[in-house]
């Protein structure tokens, strides 16, 4: 859950911030396998998924942030790790660079920030190893749909991390890359949550009426399809990169 070239530079009394924090399972995740001197506090524009507050441990906490906005004073300059995952639906062209800005200064002099991003422009469906496998050709052809919408809609796209970082100042930049195939057992698992995001996403925008766009009967007919493919044995794949880099140990001052 943290790359092992940020964990090796935590403190004993780490704190840590999870960014677009969702329902906050990776902090809470990460507080049963971390230091019990560990800090870890989650944001998000909506509270509506949290975790019951009597749920969680002792050393998590979860709380309100726009992470397009301004950080506030108070939580500027706090944390030596700020992470944020699987946000890209919420981003577009010159968001990017923004969204770092502000979160950067989230992080003490020689802190790291953890960005990890699902790249859906790579996703396809691919043939499985079994004699009776399809091709994949509905999983293909939701996902291209989705993507195409999402990008005239919102101006949906992936930036270059590495330049991204750098450009941004941070320091000892790396990018892994894997992908959801990399180890077998777990290709239906991800399959199965790429078919419901994708036909759930059309599903939402047949609402709108607009041309071009799937009726709500087209996208159910493709995702039968699209779930045939998953069932013979095809299964969608996307790239999946994990992104690191810290501040100077010096602040500006």
């Amino acid at each position: 859950m943290v790359h092992p070239s940020v964990a090796l530079s935590l403190p004993e009394n780490a704190r840590i911030a999870d960014v677009g924090t969702g329902t906050g399972i990776w902090l809470t995740e990460l507080a049963k396998v971390s230091p019990k001197t560990y800090r870890f506090d989650g944001y998000d524009i909506s509270e509506a998924s949290f975790q019951p507050a009597d749920s969680l441990p002792e050393n998590v906490k979860l709380g309100f942030g726009d992470f397009k906005k301004p950080i506030p004073e108070e939580l500027r300059g706090q944390f030596d790790l700020v992470n944020i995952r699987l946000i890209i639906i919420s981003m577009g062209e010159g968001v990017w660079e923004s969204t770092l800005k502000n979160v950067m200064t989230l992080l003490k002099p020689g802190g790291a920030i953890q960005w990890t991003e699902g790249n859906f422009w790579t996703a396809r469906g691919y043939r499985g190893s079994n004699s009776t496998s399809s091709v994949g050709h509905y999983l293909t052809k939701g996902q291209l749909k989705m993507n195409g919408h999402l990008k005239e809609r919102f101006g949906f796209n992936f930036p270059d991390f590495d330049a991204l970082f750098t450009g941004a100042g941070l320091q000892d930049v790396e990018s892994d890359l894997l992908s959801t195939d990399r180890l077998p057992e777990q290709r239906q698992a991800f399959t199965e949550i790429g078919v419901g995001a994708v036909f759930g996403a059309l599903k939402n925008m047949a609402g709108t009426k607009t041309e071009g766009y799937w009726t709500e009967e087209e996208v159910d007919s493709n995702k039968l399809k699209a779930v045939d493919d998953m069932q013979s044995g095809a299964y969608l794949r996307w790239d999946i990169n994990v992104n690191i880099g810290f501040t100077s140990k010096w602040s500006a001052s």
